[in-house]
């Protein structure tokens, strides 16, 4: 009986030990590095560009100083970085380049940002005569303890608010800022859920898991297949119509698609499980809205 009590209590002891291994390996797998941005400013209107008229991928303008040309990056929630693409930005004298770091500065509307170690992806194309020229990605880290706007509605976002707009001070609600991750908390079939906002996935209402997305679609509805990419990831998409409503605090919105996903990597997939989310709403769902988002003091409003 003593050896049977040993037994159980070493079973225990190793499934708590692997647990908190696991734990600290995943939490520490996907926190982000230290924001490196220098952010000064308000930015006024700053007027999105969308790349293709179904508006899959949010383009914001950037300028260098002594550069007349106007530079492009994505906006794009689900990166926890600015970060710029070798490629396209070759050729610009502004930006100090070494293997995978680069050092500049550059205007976003009215605002500066600033850093000497943005991170450098080996990502993107030389830009061609005619082409818009896409430089590089505007992650999250702009958001970290500041106030931004992004009104899909009327097609602009002002960074580094510097106060509550008066409209939106009676209707925010708590979301986490978890490892710059902006997680919406909502009702959906009368379930509690947790939702990444991703505008990476501009495209797109609801990505989500296909149990999820077995149990919400219609079920008469025709299923669109598409291939796509997530950086250098080949995606294969099944979207289904739905005819549900997503309730997030202050209001609710109704879904007319749910998608899910084939080909994500195990990184993705596991950062999903591990934050509790039970999927990523993309622009599609907000283009009739307004978004504040304070990541300092953790209040949203969907407006």
């Amino acid at each position: 009986m003593k050896l049977l009590k040993k037994m159980v209590l070493a079973f225990l002891v190793l499934i708590t030990l692997t647990f908190l291994f696991g734990y600290v390996y995943f939490d520490r797998k996907f926190s982000p590095d230290k924001n490196y941005l220098h952010v000064t400013n308000e930015s006024g209107k700053v007027f999105v560009r969308w790349e293709t008229e179904e508006k899959k991928v949010m383009l914001l303008p950037i300028h260098f100083n002594t550069d007349t040309t106007t530079y492009y990056m994505q906006f794009d929630t689900g990166s926890p970085y600015t970060m710029f693409y070798k490629t396209p930005v070759s050729t610009i004298s502004q930006i100090s380049k070494s293997k995978m770091t680069a050092k500049c500065r550059f205007r976003i509307g009215n605002c500066e940002v600033k850093s000497d170690c943005f991170k450098m992806i080996d990502f993107g194309e030389k830009t061609n005569e005619g082409q818009l020229p896409v430089i590089g990605t505007i992650g999250t880290d702009i958001l970290e303890n500041r106030k931004t706007l992004l009104n899909l509605r009327e097609n602009y976002v002002v960074f580094n608010l510097g106060s509550v707009p008066d409209h939106i001070k009676t209707k925010t609600f708590r979301f986490q800022f978890k490892k710059r991750k902006i997680i919406i908390p909502a009702m959906l079939q009368n379930q509690k859920e947790a939702f990444l906002y991703d505008s990476g996935t501009s495209g797109y209402e609801l990505l989500t898991n296909k149990e999820i997305w077995e149990r919400l679609k219609s079920k008469d509805s025709k299923i669109k297949q598409e291939k796509g990419k997530s950086w250098k990831n080949i995606l294969t998409t099944y979207t289904a119509e739905t005819n549900e409503n997503i309730a997030f605090p202050n209001t609710a919105i109704p879904l007319h698609e749910i998608t899910y996903v084939e080909g994500y990597s195990k990184a993705q997939y596991y950062l999903m499980k591990f934050s509790g989310m039970s999927g990523m709403l993309g622009n599609k769902l907000f283009l009739q809205k307004e978004l504040y988002i304070d990541a300092e003091n953790r209040q949203m409003a969907i407006e």
